[in-house]
């Protein structure tokens, strides 16, 4: 399997300004998402077995909530919040998901919070992660591969 960072880069950029109407910018290497964290995942099985993540701290998932409910940070709700990043979760690893061999099925989304990093995928291989900055912090997608039993 052959996933590119500029591949997912566009399809994050593309379902952040469709969606949500907020710019989202690729940059290189790995940046740090520190204190609160919140993390969505999918799972896609098939042809490939592998969980594809979004995780930011939790000031970038107020303003992602906020921008898809149309409130302001300060009035949504964490149950809103957490909704908003499943939801951009879903939208992210569905398209991810087009790309990858088939037949292939995705998972509802999962979303987790925590302190950075909120998910950990014992036993998988980093396929690829990119990073990405969106209203003022750092966002991180990431593709793993889980390895069979």
């Amino acid at each position: 399997m052959q996933l590119m960072s500029d591949d997912v880069a566009a399809i994050v950029q593309e379902v952040w300004s469709s969606m949500l109407g907020l710019e989202i910018e690729p940059v290189e290497g790995l940046l740090d998402i520190t204190g609160p964290a919140i993390a969505g995942s999918v799972g896609v099985t098939g042809a490939s077995d592998c969980l594809i993540s979004v995780e930011m701290g939790i000031g970038t998932a107020r303003e992602v909530g906020a921008a898809m409910f149309m409130m302001s940070a300060d009035e949504i709700s964490m149950s809103d919040v957490t909704d908003s990043v499943g939801e951009m979760t879903n939208m992210v690893g569905g398209n991810i998901k087009s790309l990858l061999p088939e037949p292939s099925t995705l998972s509802l989304p999962v979303v987790a919070q925590g302190e950075s990093p909120t998910l950990r995928v014992v036993g998988a291989q980093s396929l690829l992660s990119q990073s990405f900055i969106c209203a003022d912090g750092p966002l991180l997608v990431s593709v793993w591969n889980r390895q069979p039993s």
